[in-house]
């Protein structure tokens, strides 16, 4: 069984399990409850799946309100600003056709959800029907996400256009200041041993990568091995900047780098994007956020990130997976991780 339970240390519902249950995706926990005839858990779990869902999708409204306040502060009028919002609103359309328009949305997916859990706990639905509704709740928080991440993407492409590749620094950082603030600081090692932070580090780490529906069949499962010094996740792809690069098989719609969307990857070396040429520029705040802003702040990164390059790692018959890598000491951070960004590693 797969239990929910309130972490004083998260101030938030977890879900229990060691670290090779927490890279199942919430989705199959729900059809292996629905198949066993756990139906409480089941519907437990299906709000929790929207728990998972809600830090993704409240984390792009942030960052996507950011961008754009960041294009006005930058003089950007406000008849050319819209003028590309809804050019990229139409690009993005859903699959019934209608332009991106999140908040109905969203509460629509809450509704099904709640709906949903509530005929799970009435016991008025067969497996066969609630594994049904559980894959149209799946897919149209997939479409929902994806389009998210699209808006976004489309954004940072319309702002290095404007401005110039290394304008996305000043971009990035204004928008992820305050997220740095309330999701990264916990992790601040002036205030806490490294040690102390590892139980969040990798639980977020898992959540969030459930809630953007990695895998290939876009269902939250994550790879994950674990070696004497630290732990890898590989997500193959990730649902948001590997999937953008990738393309998308659900959609059958091709690589964002490319027309008709021509979102852009790197074309120089940048501290934050590894120094390297080919990372999506959406795929630029993994570094930031995880590795070179905390570096600055207090010396070391919090996940080491080994994002695919466009297009010679997300093209062929097996492309490159997504690593995030979470070591289980400051000591085991290699001197590369540093390197990548511009910084040597503290004595």
């Amino acid at each position: 069984m797969t239990r929910l339970t309130w972490s004083e240390e998260l101030g938030k519902r977890v879900r229990t399990g060691n670290w090779e249950d927490q890279a199942v995706s919430t989705v199959r926990k729900i059809e292996d409850a629905v198949g066993e005839g756990r139906w409480e858990e089941a519907a437990q779990l299906v709000d929790y799946f929207m728990e998972e869902a809600k830090v993704c999708h409240n984390i792009y409204g942030l960052w996507f309100r950011g961008f754009v306040d960041w294009l006005a502060l930058q003089g950007v009028p406000d008849d050319q600003r819209e003028l590309e919002l809804n050019r990229l609103s139409r690009l993005m359309a859903f699959p019934d056709g209608e332009p991106f328009e999140p908040t109905e949305r969203w509460e629509a997916l809450g509704a099904r959800a709640g709906v949903l859990g509530n005929r799970m706990r009435a016991l008025s639905i067969s497996p066969e029907q609630a594994l049904l509704e559980l894959d149209e709740l799946r897919e149209h928080w997939r479409q929902l996400h994806d389009r998210w991440v699209d808006m976004t993407s489309g954004v940072l492409a319309f702002v290095a256009k404007r401005f110039g590749e290394p304008a996305l620094e000043n971009c990035h950082r204004y928008v992820l200041e305050p997220y740095i603030q309330e999701r990264y600081m916990p992790f601040d090692l002036r205030n806490r041993k490294y040690e102390e932070t590892l139980y969040r580090n990798l639980y977020l780490s898992f959540e969030a990568m459930r809630g953007h529906l990695c895998g290939p069949d876009r269902r939250g499962d994550i790879d994950l091995e674990e070696h004497e010094d630290r732990w890898v996740l590989e997500f193959d792809p990730c649902g948001s900047g590997g999937r953008s690069s990738r393309g998308d098989p659900v959609e059958d719609t091709g690589s964002r780098v490319e027309p008709p969307y021509e979102f852009g990857v790197t074309q120089g070396e940048h501290d934050w994007a590894w120094n390297e040429k080919g990372v999506c520029y959406y795929c630029a705040h993994c570094c930031f956020a995880l590795q070179l802003l905390p570096a600055e702040r207090w010396g070391h990164p919090v996940r080491v990130v080994d994002s695919p390059l466009y297009p010679q790692e997300t093209t062929g018959e097996r492309p490159k997976k997504c690593r995030w890598t979470i070591y289980k000491s400051v000591d085991a951070i290699p001197q590369e991780a540093y390197e990548r960004i511009g910084r040597k590693k503290p004595l």
